[in-house]
């Protein structure tokens, strides 16, 4: 009996001594666990479950208006015939359901009165709906996007084009949001030769001007979506924006837009320097995208015997980029104006609206020191 104690007793001790052993030196045991995953491989993940919608092939999308264009008598559609030229009182909304062609050039937007034409060559509108701001909302609302792709265009735009260049922009920005846009009542019944020039102009610029009351009641409206906000501005149509922008920046205690991308901006140096410390209150960055060879600019300059920021100025907190060295004469028109709907801005406005930061985005490069920018967008 005692020599049975005496080998229990042993055995109880080497199993305690094992375990001893096994708790100071973990059992190493080969699973077959695959490797994390490298930074790379994180990235591509993600940017493939964001990108819902490849806009790779011919599609109808919708884009969604306000306008203060005055509504022509008649049935209400996406068309100049309807929208005009002339300032309305109030606002309207609606939406326009545009074919957008797989075979265009980027930035190019062709369009053709043959119904029977290609529809993977030419853009044409599909539907229209015009509906009530609340009705609009909820339309917006329903469609529950990540953010909004805002456009306001610029100078002699009239009402087709405007929202079939809001279109072509979000298109070729493989955008997963809902593409907008505000357009006031800009262009020409005459259409723009020479000799109306500075009258149409004249007529546009104070077109924009009375319109700022408009686009004050239109930020208030779309801030209370609660939906990030990306808004891009075109030349003229910065008279329009960046007042309402300034005047609104004091009801805002936070920004309600996040990306502000000012194009080519027909807007006096001073005012606007005066003006970004507002600006900054609204918007979490702002890109300024500027040209030393934009004529179109150079012409504003003489007729308003100041700078304009599209000739490129720099103000603190903003990202000011030459796009002087992109050229675009079909675009452009030969002006080197039109630059913002090109395939090198739609590669940075890429980039942008993934929030990479200036610096390391594709094709910038610094400027010189005391430069009046702060980047050049290389060719």
């Amino acid at each position: 009996m005692l020599l049975l104690r005496s080998i229990l007793k042993i055995i109880l001790l080497g199993i305690l001594i094992i375990l001893n052993s096994c708790a100071q030196k973990p059992i190493d045991i080969e699973i077959n666990q695959p490797p994390p995953p490298t930074d790379h491989e994180i990235i591509a993940s993600l940017l493939n479950k964001k990108i819902v919608n490849s806009h790779a092939d011919t599609e109808a999308m919708e884009v969604f208006y306000v306008t203060n264009r005055e509504l022509k008598d008649g049935k209400p559609n996406c068309s100049n015939r309807a929208f005009g030229i002339t300032p309305a009182k109030g606002l309207r909304y609606g939406i326009c359901k545009i074919n957008i062609p797989k075979k265009t050039r980027v930035g190019k937007i062709e369009t053709t009165e043959d119904l029977r034409a290609d529809s993977h060559s030419f853009y044409r509108f599909q539907a229209h709906r015009l509906l009530p701001p609340d009705q609009l909302k909820a339309a917006i609302l329903e469609k529950k996007p990540e953010s909004i792709l805002l456009f306001t265009h610029g100078f002699n735009v009239k009402f087709e084009e405007a929202v079939m260049r809001a279109a072509q922009i979000a298109y070729d920005l493989k955008y997963q949001g809902l593409p907008m846009v505000f357009t006031w009542p800009a262009g020409s019944e005459d259409g723009l030769t020479s000799s109306l020039i500075n009258k149409t102009y004249e007529k546009n610029y104070q077109s924009a001007i009375a319109s700022q009351g408009d686009a004050v009641a239109f930020l208030r409206w779309i801030s209370t979506l609660k939906i990030p906000i990306h808004l891009g501005i075109h030349s003229m149509g910065h008279q329009v924006m960046i007042p309402a922008l300034e005047k609104l920046s004091s009801e805002f205690h936070e920004p309600f837009i996040d990306e502000l991308v000012l194009n080519a901006p027909d807007l006096s140096v001073d005012d606007f320097q005066r003006i970004a410390p507002s600006l900054r209150k609204v918007a979490k960055r702002i890109t300024l995208y500027c040209s030393f060879n934009d004529n179109a600019i150079s012409a504003s300059e003489t007729f308003n015997n100041n700078r304009r920021l599209g000739g490129c100025a720099t103000a603190d907190g903003v990202d000011v980029i030459n796009a002087g060295e992109v050229d675009a004469p079909i675009l452009g028109l030969g002006l080197g104006h039109g630059y913002y709907s090109s395939r090198p801005i739609i590669t940075d406005l890429y980039q942008i609206l993934l929030g990479v930061d200036a610096e390391k985005r594709l094709f910038l490069r610094k400027s010189e020191p005391n430069s009046v920018e702060n980047y050049f967008l290389r060719p």
